[in-house]
């Protein structure tokens, strides 16, 4: 918000911001399988036009290059407005049963990233985990550590805080929160997920 990270797109001299999405489709276009009221989610990132190896089988996330560009930070404007345009192709379909909180796909798939590639990591060599740390009890912490349980996992998450409403969310997901020191934890985790993006 300050401008201190962030292109705006090639011409302009402001980004409109929004990374997260949440749409109802207005005008599907002739050649769409959307139609006038579907509930969408816009695809953040676009592949580069060289393409790198990694952005011509699908895995823009992983480009080599830096030539990709991201909706709401790198040369693309952002979805923070009444009404935004998409192709198709960018849109993901979701249940409409999830109404406001499909705007957590995005963030959610940036942690599904995330644990697809601790199992490659993991698969390296005979592996079988048991018990993972996350650290940061923010949303994308909480998502995380969701995934976790769904996985199976014991959970573990570590904040700085030790009231407000964190302790108790992490709770909910049938994990253990923990707030303080890392190193006074008691216990070595089979797998750790940073989400604090913080340096300290």
């Amino acid at each position: 918000m300050e401008g201190k990270y962030g292109w705006a797109p090639p011409g302009k001299t402001r980004l409109v911001l929004g990374h997260e999405s949440l749409g109802r489709v207005i005008d599907p276009g002739p050649s769409s399988s959307l139609k006038k009221g579907d509930l969408v989610v816009g695809i953040v990132r676009r592949p580069d036009p060289v393409p790198c190896p990694n952005c011509a089988v699908g895995e823009w996330d992983m480009c080599r290059n830096g030539r990709y560009t991201e909706r709401g930070i790198k040369e693309i404007h952002g979805f923070m407005s009444e009404r935004w345009r998409i192709e198709p192709e960018y849109a993901i379909k979701v249940d409409p049963t999830l109404g406001i909180l499909a705007v957590l796909l995005e963030p959610t798939t940036v942690v599904a990233k995330a644990w697809e590639q601790v199992a490659v990591v993991g698969q390296r060599a005979f592996w079988e985990p048991r018990t993972v740390l996350v650290t940061g009890a923010g949303p994308i912490g909480l998502l995380a550590a969701l995934l976790g349980r769904q996985r199976g996992l014991e959970v573990h998450v570590l904040d700085r805080v030790d009231s407000g409403p964190k302790p108790d969310l992490v709770r909910a997901l049938g994990a253990t929160f923990h707030s303080g020191r890392i190193l006074d934890l008691g216990f070595e985790p089979d797998v750790i997920i940073e989400c604090t993006a913080s340096a300290r």
